[in-house]
């Protein structure tokens, strides 16, 4: 079975007014199928970047990105993506708005509609289908995204800090959410945040970046059983993985 998502020797350099900037350095990274990996690093670094790059919305200067064995040239449909706003079309309702990859992919409105249908209960919005982005609050936009992610049913699912822009509370109860998506759905998936919490609670695996240029400079399986809950954040074993993987944060 292919990987779910393969970086060999990623490196991506561009040009700016000062000169040219290398914003990653041979990044190896792999997905299996099914598998949920977070990424922490310094601002800066490159995680997002890395993030477009498989998602084809950047093409790299060295090395290959393939999802499901297909070599990326572009944005693809086994792929789908949540950035930290959910970047709705304010004059579109909620249904039309999670519809919208079934327009942009030429799939049959037909089919798509209830299964977006579907995808609006599973987050919670099933009675918000006919509301506009402006009567729901951050949060509820951002379930919105993920809903939108998930109606061409990708293989993978790439998420750039989506719960960076909310407050405390709706950033704990969507990371419950998004763990009980992941869980019902199963599909690969590469979370970026800053959080260190949020990514290991989340992932099978946590990659940590070096500043820029980027690179990966630890990897980390999670052994936290499944399902985690909000008493998994006051496990003493959740606490010193969180304390190990600070350490890369904190100087002297």
């Amino acid at each position: 079975m292919s990987l779910a998502l393969q970086l060999e020797q990623v490196s991506l350099t561009y040009a700016t007014r000062r000169g040219e900037i290398e914003a990653l350095k041979e990044v190896d990274l792999r997905i299996a199928p099914g598998e949920f990996v977070a990424v922490l690093g310094p601002s800066g670094c490159g995680k997002s970047t890395m993030l477009k790059l498989a998602a084809g919305l950047l093409r790299a200067s060295h090395g290959s990105i393939a999802v499901a064995g297909q070599a990326i040239a572009g944005p693809s449909r086994r792929s789908g993506v949540v950035f930290q706003k959910p970047n709705l079309l304010p004059w579109k309702s909620i249904l039309n708005n999670v519809l919208l990859p079934a327009q942009t992919l030429g799939l049959s409105l037909a089919q798509a509609r209830p299964r977006a249908m579907e995808l609006l209960e599973l987050v919670g919005l099933a009675g918000f289908a006919n509301d506009y982005p402006f009567e729901l609050s951050g949060g509820m936009q951002q379930r919105v995204g993920i809903a939108r992610m998930l109606l061409h049913d990708p293989d993978l699912l790439l998420m750039d800090e989506p719960f960076a822009a909310l407050d405390a509370l709706s950033r704990e109860l969507l990371t419950l959410e998004l763990q009980r998506i992941w869980s019902t759905y199963r599909k690969s998936a590469l979370f970026i945040t800053h959080s260190i919490q949020e990514a290991v609670f989340l992932a099978d695996r946590v990659l940590v970046m070096s500043p820029r240029p980027g690179r990966i400079i630890e990897e980390l399986v999670i052994p936290l059983a499944r399902p985690r809950t909000l008493d998994t954040l006051h496990d003493r074993e959740f606490a010193d993985i969180c304390h190990h993987l600070r350490r890369h944060f904190t100087h002297a």
